[in-house]
């Protein structure tokens, strides 16, 4: 088993890759990470206003968005702001870039030939 310390560079993109869309790949993620760009920080409770969802649920969208490094969060006083981080979209697209291009060196994976890669 690879840790992430021993990761090769190909392995971190597709990964990197994988959580990125598995994180993007709802539409409330979505439509929260749109109110953030056009708004910009705003604190948990205007945020489930305006995509019309309870805070519990809203938090737990913002969880998965966090683990991606999507959304950034910062506690003030008993106040949680939300705020986009684009440098993970740079990322996306990056690595995106590389995939795509054919640099990213996934002809030269040490994954043994026959593996099913994990789709879960």
């Amino acid at each position: 088993m690879i840790t992430p310390s021993s990761e090769t560079p190909v392995a971190h993109d597709l990964r990197r890759l994988r959580t990125l869309y598995r994180a993007l790949g709802d539409e409330t993620r979505l439509r929260m990470i749109g109110l953030l760009a056009e708004v910009g920080p705003m604190a948990v409770n205007r945020l489930s206003q305006e995509v019309g969802m309870s805070q519990p649920l809203i938090s737990w969208h913002l969880r998965i968005l966090r683990l991606a490094g999507i959304v950034d969060t910062q506690r003030q006083g008993r106040t949680v702001i939300c705020r986009l981080r684009t440098a993970a979209f740079e990322e996306l697209h990056d690595a995106e870039a590389r995939l795509i291009g054919g640099t990213a060196g996934v002809t030269h994976t040490a994954d043994a030939p026959g593996t099913v890669p994990d789709v879960s």
